[in-house]
């Protein structure tokens, strides 16, 4: 933890000496809170490229920090006169400030330290370790935490640099991958998994609420515009909190029981079309890109800004590097900076300036972008209305943004309607206001309606494989105009005509406007959570093996699912979660998602399929079980490597000498034995998941390990039996859970229900010769055994003989 504070800091000492390259005057936190951002951003990518040649090792971390120490040496020994006087001047200016306006500075503290404490809860609880395994604290983190594990986990442990994807193997990764890289080095440096997603996240979003904060002030000029925008961006949830009064209202517990157990969300309600969710619990989470490209993003724009508004050539170049550095940090955060960024520089047009940001922005950029698009799908087309559906557009965004729209509609016809300034001219106190070189009322509205092209793009054009995903376009439009809406409410609070009723207006506005998001946020950071299991204590220690036990670059052979162990190991898996490989844009992941299934379930082409896509591995666990894995195909021709309670892997390239698939080889060779057929549901319902010719109707399971597809499950045997001769034969058939036997399609033995292995006998006259049998099974959980014996003429008690038994006539 040491070495990891230690480049933490480094990596912001660079950022903040950076910020003095700039030639506008920023006050000291605004300047660490860009060191941040650029800081950790550079040593990232730094660390990254290094990687590239000597892989992700203690030398390519070693290395960066030091040529960070170097840059920082250097600096510090030419410009330290400088940089000296404009630290002096800017505490002077603090501490100056700060005796004029007490009353903002508390606030802002209080502000600041109320954000930072739910920040600091909401990615604590990213994960949750218990006795029993590894749980998630944030439901809409289940399915991709795992997906960003596994991308972590291949750069430590799997060298996967160049990456290929490890949740589809041999495909180059087109995911911007520096947050999960930066959260890599801190895994590689001795942090647990908690830790290394904890503290980017943290760090990364309180640089992002300052940005914001800054951002705002900078366009405004008004602190209250600049500690309400936070409340705005980070809460804002539609009409949704209606019905959180009305569960209030049902439940019979005390309103402090109903907030530490609050039953649902209030800005995602699904069935009622509220799909604004709240940004903290839906991206800034679980999407982890946005944790650098949100605060990269809005730098950018702040920049920019500043360089319109005081024609500063500094902040457009300065711009242009972050610009260029973007799409490895985020892709869409870099879409959505080029579609206001190009419309900003025809409306205030300076090609001497706008080409300081547009060169190296193209530079860096391009090759980010050529790589990053290779396996992009042809998923773009017309779609009206986002997630809309058939309702009314207008009222879907009202209640889904309640009153975001009519806040930042009033907050533009204050600036180009109203007459008197309502933003002030300078951002600092005694700054120069000669260096402005525009009316600032028209900067923040001309550069502010930019935006509005965030909001109409995504709601006319599908941007992305899944529809919802153009929220990751749509929440610029809502960070960009952020402070337009803050503008508006901090214009009514300083209404001096109705001084009442406009404050109480205010807070019943911000009451309406972040109600429902702070309840979803709390419910998440602060109240009581149980928790959501993502991975047993047996499948943790089992990916530990794993990662021991085989070579990096392995790829194995598992069951297609989002959070499959082989996700914690640093290994790359043969084919991950379909509809993350659909997302990402990749093609043929039907096809592998269907041969992997064929190589599961040990049909006949599946030693084919094992030849052509070479996993070295297959793990069979109670996951590839639901689909039917063939586990006596892998017993009889592959050398189990690893067994747990639940688990077994086989190493693909240790074929077995001798493969016996049965008792009887060469009598199931001649087909006799009877088909059996397993389902994955208890009423013999849809495909079977997985079939054999058995030569014996007789199996004992005592753990969902040995089974061939796990509890609940039933199975469906039949074919025929050969009766030589005529008479009453009597049959025994033994069972837990229940079964039934059928002769020519009579019912002569009913043993059903749940119940432990309990035999019945059932006795019925046949003719000799051939005749149809069934027997049908279910296995509720727990053991499963089923045993069939008979009786015949004259006979004893025996299993029957197999050469009586064929799987057809």
């Amino acid at each position: 933890m040491t070495i990891v504070i230690l480049i933490v800091i480094i990596s912001i000492i660079t950022g903040f000496l950076l910020t003095y390259f700039l030639s506008a005057r920023y006050s000291i936190f605004e300047r660490t809170a860009y060191g941040v951002v650029v800081g950790l951003g550079l040593y990232t990518w730094i660390v990254y490229l290094f990687s590239l040649l000597l892989g992700l090792s203690g030398k390519s971390i070693y290395i960066s920090i030091g040529l960070l120490v170097l840059f920082c040496s250097v600096v510090l020994t030419i410009k330290w006169g400088h940089i000296k006087e404009k630290i002096l001047s800017e505490t002077r200016e603090i501490k100056d400030d700060f005796f004029l306006n007490k009353v903002s500075y508390f606030v802002h503290i209080a502000v600041f330290s109320f954000f930072t404490t739910i920040f600091w809860r909401l990615f604590y609880r990213t994960i949750i370790w218990k006795e029993d395994g590894l749980y998630i604290g944030l439901p809409n983190n289940y399915g991709d935490l795992p997906l960003h594990l596994a991308y972590i986990t291949s750069f430590v442990w799997g060298n996967n640099i160049p990456p290929q994807d490890p949740a589809f193997a041999g495909v180059k990764l087109t995911y911007p991958i520096l947050s999960d890289f930066l959260s890599a080095i801190f895994l590689k440096l001795g942090l647990d998994f908690r830790d290394i997603l904890f503290l980017p996240g943290l760090l990364l979003t309180v640089a992002l609420y300052s940005v914001l904060y800054y951002f705002t002030y900078r366009l405004t000029k008004r602190r209250l515009a600049a500690i309400v925008a936070p409340f705005i961006f980070f809460f804002t949830g539609g009409f949704g909190f209606y019905y959180f009064f009305h569960d209030l209202a049902n439940t019979s517990g005390s309103l402090w029981s109903f907030l530490m157990h609050i039953p649902r969300d209030f800005t995602k309600i699904e069935p009622l079309n509220y799909h604004w969710i709240t940004p903290l619990t839906c991206l800034n989470v679980p999407q982890r890109p946005f944790l650098f490209g949100f605060p990269i993003t809005m730098l950018v724009f702040s920049l920019l800004y500043t360089g319109i508004e005081y024609k500063s050539w500094r902040e457009f170049l300065f711009a242009g590097v972050l610009a260029g550095a973007l799409p490895f940090f985020h892709s869409h955060s870099f879409l959505a900076m080029l579609m206001v960024t190009i419309p900003l520089g025809l409306i205030f047009w300076d090609w001497r300036k706008w080409f300081l940001f547009f060169m190296p922005a193209f530079i860096l950029s391009l090759p980010q972008v050529i790589y990053l698009s290779n396996h992009a799908g042809g998923f773009l087309k017309l779609h009206f209305g986002w997630v809309a559906g058939g309702e009314n557009i207008l009222w879907f965004w009202l209640k889904n943004t309640s009153l975001f729209w009519p806040l930042i509609i009033g907050g533009f016809v204050a600036l180009f309607v109203l007459k008197k300034d309502i933003v002030y001219s300078s951002c600092f106190p005694n700054h120069n206001t000669q260096l402005a070189t525009y009316n600032p009322q028209h900067i923040v509205g001309l550069f502010s309606l930019s935006f509005i092209i965030l909001f109409i793009v995504p709601n006319l054009v599908l941007l992305a494989p899944w529809d919802w995903d153009n929220i990751k376009i749509l929440i610029y439009w809502f960070l960009g105009t952020t402070p337009v809406a803050a503008l508006a409410l901090t214009l009514l609070y300083g209404n001096k005509r109705y001084k009442i009723l406009s404050k109480v207006g205010f807070f019943i506005i911000m009451f309406v406007l972040t109600f429902a998001g702070w309840i979803d946020v709390f419910k998440y950071a602060i109240a009581p959570i149980p928790g959501w299991k993502e991975y047993s204590s047996e499948e943790i220690e089992l990916a530990r093996r794993i990662s021991s036990e085989t070579p990096s670059n392995a790829i194995f052979l598992n069951a297609p699912i989002f959070n499959h162990i082989v996700f914690l190991t640093g290994r790359k898996s043969l084919m991950g979660w379909p509809p993350h490989i659909w997302s990402h844009g990749y093609s043929g992941g039907q096809e592998r998602e269907n041969d992997v299934k064929k190589m599961l379930k040990g049909k006949p082409e599946a030693n084919l399929l094992i030849d052509k896509y070479k996993p070295d591995y297959v793990v069979v666990g109670p996951q590839e079980r639901q689909i039917g894995v063939n586990k006596r195909f892998y017993d009889a021709n592959y050398s189990c490597i690893i067994t747990t309670k639940y688990y077994n892997v086989y190493d693909l390239s240790k074929k077995n000498q001798s493969q016996p698939i049965g008792k009887n080889k060469n009598l199931i060779d001649k087909k006799y034995g009877l088909n059996v057929y397993y389902y994955n549901n208890l009423n013999w319902e849809g495909e079977p998941v997985y079939e054999e010719i058995n030569t014996d109707i007789e199996f004992n399971y005592s753990s969902d390990n040995e089974k061939p597809v796990s509890s609940p499950f039933s199975v469906l045997v039949e074919g025929y039996i050969d009766t030589d001769i005529s008479g009453t034969y009597t049959f025994i058939l033994t069972s837990d859970d229940g079964s039934w036997l059928y002769i020519d399609d009579i019912l002569v033995i009913d043993n059903g229900g749940y119940h432990a292995a309990k035999p019945v006998a059932g006795s019925i006259v046949l003719e000799g010769g051939q005749r149809k049998i069934m027997v049908k099974y279910f296995d509720g959980g727990g053991g499963a055994v089923l045993n069939l014996l008979w009786v015949p003429p004259d006979g004893v008690e025996s299993a029957i003989p197999v050469e009586r038994l064929k799987e057809k006539e």
